[in-house]
């Protein structure tokens, strides 16, 4: 085996390690869930008020040994998911400075070992043992009754997503653990590493299902089992989520979908389709299946805004746009932070479809900016503002006014929500002359008027020249 592919077999090893370690994690807290289950049927569930639960249960000494033995392994198992959780961050963020450090990338876009910065891979090397050393002495000793108290992540931070991020890449195993046990509002607190937030909002989920509470509950639960990869970022009771198709901290690049009128965790199949859809088509055509240079692109479905019922709903209010437009720039600064802790800088492209482009331009006009390195919006019917000069780009902490090319309008001249721009009552959409920014035309040939009916709703279908056009906007975001 030459250098090179040495280098390139650690490199891969260390990142299906990070994967078992999450999935281990991820298990293991659904272990504890059950376990928690299981004490509530013996009885052992409290109120509201910590009163015992009503109706039923296990009497008797042998029935208060049997609840607490329980209620041990399930406090035992959330500390073990919360060790092998940490493990995966500490494989993530540790093991891509030692990858960095070994491997060069060349114009040729092929795989190099590092050009002999010793001091570099010794450091990396260093850092990586020590905070593995770190992890399994955790593991052998989750039990440890003396664990340091932990402090209220949000309330030290002012819920700062790159505050939030710093400190907690800071917390050991336990200190995480004991977090995510008396807070599992921090499965939506961005900041805080995916892998975590997954399981945190995972066991939200099952318990928000066993109360009945939450629409959309159901179908989004049967949309996480189609594929375990899937991350639940964000998970609100009154029906508002935010879905990955893997782990974005490691991802080469990030594509969130904002969806439009009618979108809800009901249609959450269809949303992950066609943010899939554009990861897929913004993958290099010469890029065959295991290529190492080909990248791994995460599509996330954005439904954490409550969307208009219908296109009247819609047409005459940017109330639903504005009203969450904070947590779409919260959640990508988030992302921002989480990625920029292992000194990566992955190209994020924030694609608003329909009215979603309402939300995102809601979203972006804020001082503050929005942590996207481009934002496409798909058949806009307007952006809730007028200008690109009231779009702004959140780097890093700073923001800046976003360029011609960082704010894309794409549309088909057949589909009829574009022109409603026109009423002024949502803003102008973006690429018009008037707005500024990038326009692409994505009108198919030979296509006519009775393409009208059916052009809004077909912006994501593959083999169409509009996802073929996103799908380079995306790959040509840096």
């Amino acid at each position: 085996m030459s250098p090179a592919q040495r280098v390139e077999a650690l490199v891969v090893a260390l990142d299906h390690a990070e994967s078992r370690a999450a999935a281990v994690g991820r298990a293991v807290a659904d272990t504890a869930a059950d376990l928690d289950s299981v004490a509530r049927r013996l009885g052992g569930g409290t109120g509201s008020e910590g009163d015992a639960a009503v109706g039923g249960g296990w009497s008797g000494h042998a029935g208060a040994q049997a609840r607490s033995r329980v209620g041990d392994a399930a406090a035992e198992a959330r500390m073990v998911s919360g060790a092998c959780l940490y493990l995966a961050d500490v494989l993530r963020v540790e093991g891509s400075r030692l990858s960095r450090a070994l491997i060069n990338w060349v114009d040729d876009e092929r795989v190099r070992p590092g050009r002999g910065d010793v001091t570099a891979v010794a450091d990396a090397d260093l850092a990586l043992t020590v905070r593995l050393r770190e992890a399994a002495e955790s593991l052998a000793g989750y039990t440890d009754a003396e664990t340091v108290a932990c402090i209220d992540l949000s309330g030290s931070t002012d819920d700062d997503p790159r505050d939030v991020a710093e400190l907690w890449h800071s917390l050991g195993p336990a200190e995480r653990e004991r977090l995510a046990r008396d807070h599992p509002e921090l499965g939506s607190v961005a900041g805080v590493s995916s892998a975590t937030r997954d399981a945190i909002n995972r066991t939200r989920l099952r318990r928000l299902l066993e109360a009945g509470e939450g629409p959309g509950l159901v179908e989004l639960t049967a949309h996480l089992a189609e594929d375990p990869a899937r991350h639940l970022l964000a998970l609100h009771p009154d029906g508002r989520a935010v879905v990955a198709s893997g782990d974005p901290d490691g991802a080469d690049s990030v594509v969130t979908l904002i969806p439009g009128t009618g979108s809800s965790l009901e249609s959450i199949d269809r949303t992950a389709d066609r943010a899939g859809a554009v990861c897929e088509a913004s993958a290099r055509p010469d890029a065959g299946p295991g290529d190492p240079t080909a990248g791994s692109c995460v599509s996330v479905s954005w439904q954490g805004y409550d969307a208009p019922d219908d296109v009247a709903a819609a047409g005459f209010s940017t109330a639903s746009a504005r009203e969450h437009a904070q947590d779409l720039r919260t959640f990508a600064a988030g992302l921002d932070a989480v990625e920029s802790m292992d000194g990566r800088d992955s190209p994020h492209a924030v694609v608003g479809y329909s009215y979603g482009s309402a939300v995102l331009g809601a979203a972006s006009a804020d001082p503050s900016g929005l942590a996207a390195d481009r934002m496409i919006h798909v058949g806009s019917p307007g952006a809730t503002v007028d200008s690109l000069a009231e779009q702004r780009v959140d780097e890093g902490g700073t923001a800046r006014q976003a360029a011609h090319h960082e704010v894309v309008g794409v549309a088909t001249r057949w589909d009829p929500v574009p022109w409603w721009s026109t009423t002024g009552v949502l803003g102008e959409r973006p690429g018009t002359e008037e707005f500024g920014g990038l326009a692409v035309d994505v009108t198919e040939p030979g296509s006519g008027p009775g393409s009208t009916r059916d052009a809004h709703s077909t912006y994501f279908d593959r083999g169409t020249v509009s996802l073929e056009e996103i799908g380079r906007l995306v790959a040509d975001t840096d």
